[in-house]
């Protein structure tokens, strides 16, 4: 008689059973080491926890984003994942046939199971961005142009050379419009092998001429009749002590004193501004400058407290220029011309007496021109004509055809001005310490002997180093330049 005994072991995916037979008459060692065959022979590598892990193996499937690939299985399979399915998702097309799609840049791995819970694949998966249409465009906008275009985890790096930093700029922001999209990041390690530095050159000139014409006769007459007096007063220049253009004249007499101004006044001036400042600054930033001073301004406060601000005034200029190539420039200007004047002042009072806060008035022009190294652009047309005629008469007697002119005086002013700014940028690069010189270089205060004997302000010493200097312009300059000479 044979009795035959059933062992069952459970899995988590699938039930798995074992059926054998154990004869009688073998010994209790021989029917337990039958017994617990199949359990040694079925079981796979454990860790200390009892948990099995099947490493990923094999080549890795790189996928782009947005872009798919198929994957044949060497048996069909019961089930199919990936551990991250935001980075890649998956389509199972036949038991043997799984559509990969890669979603966002990253990595991942693909495990493939069949029924019996035997592992087919487990596949790393790599997603990476598409370069090639950033490829593309960058070579339409910019042809020539070698650069080196990767994909590293979840961000594109780009490294090469770019001969101006406004195609630095190009690349990098098609680079992020391709890559925002997919929630990546760029690493720009572009270097810029074109100068980076511009000088700008301004030269403000402003010629102001001021014409004023007077000519006129003023009248101070006091005259008497018994006890009556009778006056025509128009100045009193004795008794004021007036001192004007003119010629003085008096009658005096018993009876009658008069004086007479006569104002004849024919006066033209010139002048002229003139400002050259210069400044660098690098491409894409912005340099400032002022030549004039501040004026304090009060300020009222809520608490009746009183604050001063200052206001600036004189010649300033900021600039940003922007390299478009090794000769060419971007450059954005904004010039202006201030100063202080008695038109518009506001008055205020201040414990008891007033002040008076002058007001300005400003030219400013701004502008954004492109032009190459050592070319000049002028702003002109910054023109102010003001004119001022003013009649003083006496009623009556000033409206009389010609004799009239004897109790009038006319007064005419005017004043023009003209302002020119004249801007010129040069692409430069940094130079050593012995290329330049400083006003005191060469100069010493003279000693006892030579302030006495040859009146002597200061004394010259030989330079060291090339005496010839170069100008922004290329010109070469012999013998010392740049400074006031006698």
């Amino acid at each position: 008689m044979k009795t035959r005994m059933v062992f069952r072991t459970g899995r988590r995916a699938a039930v798995r059973q074992s059926l054998f037979a154990i004869p009688l008459g073998l010994s209790s060692a021989a029917m337990l080491l039958l017994a617990v065959l199949p359990f040694l022979l079925a079981a796979p590598t454990a860790t200390a926890s009892g948990a099995t892990v099947i490493p990923a193996n094999g080549p890795a499937v790189v996928l782009q984003v947005n872009k798919g690939s198929l994957i044949r299985l060497d048996r069909p399979a019961a089930t199919v994942f990936v551990a991250e399915p935001e980075i890649c998702d998956i389509q199972v097309v036949s038991p043997t046939l799984v559509y990969l799609i890669g979603k966002q840049a990253g990595e991942t791995t693909l495990y493939a199971v069949d029924g019996d819970e035997q592992v087919l694949t487990g596949m790393p998966v790599q997603v990476v961005h598409d370069l090639s249409r950033l490829r593309q465009a960058v070579q339409r906008l910019h042809p020539g142009i070698d650069l080196g275009l990767n994909s590293v985890g979840g961000a594109v790096v780009i490294e090469g050379n770019v001969p101006t930093a406004a195609i630095a700029e190009d690349v990098r922001r098609l680079a992020s419009h391709f890559i925002d999209r997919d929630d990546g990041e760029v690493v720009n390690r572009l270097a810029v092998t074109a100068p980076s530095q511009v000088n700008l050159r301004v030269r403000v000139a402003e010629v102001s001429r001021d014409v004023q014409k007077q000519l006129g006769f003023n009248w101070d007459v006091l005259g008497s009749i018994g006890s009556f007096q009778l006056g025509l007063g128009v100045f009193n220049p004795f008794a004021a002590n007036v001192v004007t253009d003119g010629v003085l004249g008096a009658l005096n007499t018993s009876s009658v004193d008069a004086n007479v101004l006569i104002d004849a006044l024919d006066q033209e001036g010139l002048i002229s501004v003139l400002a050259e400042p210069n400044l660098t600054a690098l491409t894409g930033e912005t340099a400032s400058f002022l030549a004039g001073g501040e004026f304090p301004i009060l300020v009222p406060q809520g608490d009746g407290r009183i604050t001063i601000e200052f206001k600036k005034f004189g010649v300033s200029l900021a600039f940003t220029p922007t390299l478009l190539s090794e000769s060419r420039v971007s450059l954005r200007v904004r010039p202006e011309v201030s100063e202080l004047s008695t038109e518009g002042a506001v008055t205020i009072p201040v414990a008891g007496s007033t002040l008076s806060v002058p007001s300005l008035t400003v030219r400013r022009a701004e502008t954004t021109v492109e032009l190459g190294s050592g070319q000049s652009f002028a702003i002109a047309g910054l023109l102010r004509n003001n004119v001022s005629h003013s009649v003083k008469k006496f009623p009556g007697l000033g409206d009389i055809p010609i004799l009239g002119a004897l109790f009038r005086s006319d007064r005419f002013q005017r004043n023009e001005s003209e302002l020119v700014i004249i801007v010129t940028p040069y692409v430069v690069r940094p130079a050593t310490a012995t290329a330049f010189a400083l006003p005191t270089d060469g100069f010493s205060p003279p000693h006892d002997l030579e302030r006495v004997v040859s009146g002597g302000t200061y004394r010259r010493q030989p330079l060291r180093g090339p005496a010839s200097v170069v100008a922004p312009d290329g010109t070469r300059l012999i013998g010392p330049a740049g400074f006031i000479l006698d």
